[in-house]
């Protein structure tokens, strides 16, 4: 029970205001005390002093009436025989025990505190006066202390009011406090198990609701992560499937039938781009797998940017001359990078690639690249077919293919972007693509010089 946020918060707040009042009581009761009573002691000893004075103007008998008609204090008066006469309200208990008496007896003003131990003291004056050859000692105790008693009762009375009321108020408090939490807490346990519901009932704009609105993007991105994770389940086992299939079934059919030579290089040849694409999806798969599980394998060297891309285009010439594509390598000015060769190397290669799998013969291919400031920019271009604009945002995930039905089966993994995106990412640069179907497409990449 005690494990619970909440009781835990409530039985905090009650010890936490409880010690609080206890002290700040105890602590203002003191001060205030010793301020009264030593303020309380002074207006006694003058009053004592005053009835002192009247005794001796009015004489014994008429003082003592007068001393009868004071209600505001005890009074008992003293003499050295022994005598003793009281004033006013008063118990069995002496105000004074009589060495207290004896001393004032022979002279001076007495103070007498008592020593219980209580939070409100008793205080008690005593002043010798004489008459004719007789000593006397005049006791006073003011009255005052039996309200004081009263007061501290219903100050106590009104704390203990007021941590029960602040108690139960701040149990419904800590209740629309925690409750939120429990919330999240119970959808944690679902999130587990797939279920990615979000909150909606909560709409505070307090640190609470911030939780909440984070939670609720978490579980979008969560929901994103697992539409992904199922996607590039099933776009592997298609990709892996599709070339399996062929290659078994071919291989079955050179197997079980007598074909030509003709026939059975046709289907070698099937067999082998099969197999060569089932490699190249491994290694894709491979090295983007490598990128994403290390942040610090970057072997970076200085080189000249410019002339890496024109080797790479001179690698492909075979591919874009036999779709008579026509290059612009004008714009590629000298830039020299301090990068990792053989990652910068793959990104080109992958770009073109594209580039040149995706435009229609006789198209072009541009390619600029300026150095701005401490940035390197790098642009390419070409007149192919274009992306549709619902497709740009997922352009970089893994297996993500644009347009499934026109694009034929082999026509490639969905890997190239998403490998160049995190090589760029690794490089802590940025890339960004425009298109337009029929149009051609346009990726803008900022890499640090």
């Amino acid at each position: 029970m005690f494990n619970t946020l909440y009781v835990r918060v409530v039985v905090t707040f009650i010890l936490v205001v409880g010690i609080s009042l206890t002290a700040a009581f105890f602590i203002t009761f003191s001060y205030y005390q010793e301020r009264v009573l030593n303020e309380l002691e002074e207006e006694m000893i003058q009053a004592g002093k005053g009835i002192i004075q009247l005794q001796k103007t009015t004489g014994q008998e008429n003082l003592e009436s007068y001393l009868a008609g004071i209600p505001a204090m005890t009074i008992a008066l003293y003499s050295e025989d022994g005598e003793v006469k009281v004033f006013g309200k008063h118990t069995d208990e002496p105000l004074a025990a009589s060495s207290d008496v004896q001393k004032v007896l022979n002279g001076g003003v007495y103070r007498v505190k008592s020593t219980e131990k209580r939070l409100l003291k008793k205080v008690t004056i005593g002043l010798p006066f004489q008459v004719e050859e007789t000593r006397y000692a005049l006791f006073l105790k003011p009255r005052i202390m039996e309200r004081i008693d009263v007061i501290k009762e219903a100050l106590i009375t009104v704390l203990m009011y007021v941590l029960m009321i602040g108690s139960l108020l701040y149990l419904l408090a800590a209740y629309l406090l925690v409750n939120p939490i429990k919330k999240l807490t119970a959808l944690t346990t679902k999130i587990a198990k797939g279920d990615f519901k979000q909150i909606n009932s909560i709409k505070q704009k307090d640190e609470i609701g911030e939780l909440v609105r984070s939670f609720n993007k978490m579980t979008t991105e969560l929901m994103k992560l697992e539409t992904m994770r199922k996607e590039f389940i099933s776009n592997v086992s298609h990709d892996l499937q599709s070339p399996l299939t062929s290659i078994r079934g071919f291989a079955v059919a050179l197997k079980e039938n007598e074909f030509s030579k003709e026939q059975r290089d046709h289907y070698l040849t099937i067999i082998q781009k099969e197999s060569e694409r089932l490699a190249k999806l491994s290694e894709n798969l491979l090295k983007l797998s490598v990128l994403e599980s290390k942040d610090s394998l970057l072997e970076k060297e200085t080189f000249r940017l410019d002339q890496q891309i024109r080797h790479v285009f001179l690698s492909h010439q075979p591919q874009w001359l036999e779709k008579e594509l026509e290059l612009d390598l004008e714009k590629v000015e000298k830039a020299e990078i301090t990068a990792d060769r053989l990652q910068l190397e793959q990104v080109w290669h992958n770009l073109l690639t594209n580039s040149i799998k995706y435009s229609n013969p006789c198209g072009e291919i541009k390619v600029a690249v300026r150095e701005i400031e401490n940035n390197i920019h790098v642009d390419f271009s070409d007149t192919g077919m274009g992306i549709p604009e619902k497709d740009l945002p997922s352009i970089f995930d893994r297996f993500y293919k644009v347009d499934k039905a026109r694009v034929p089966s082999g026509q490639g993994s969905g890997l190239g972007l998403a490998i160049v995106k995190k090589i760029i990412d690794l490089h802590e640069g940025e890339i960004s693509i425009e298109s337009e179907v029929g149009a051609g497409t346009s990726i803008h990449i900022v890499l640090p010089k």
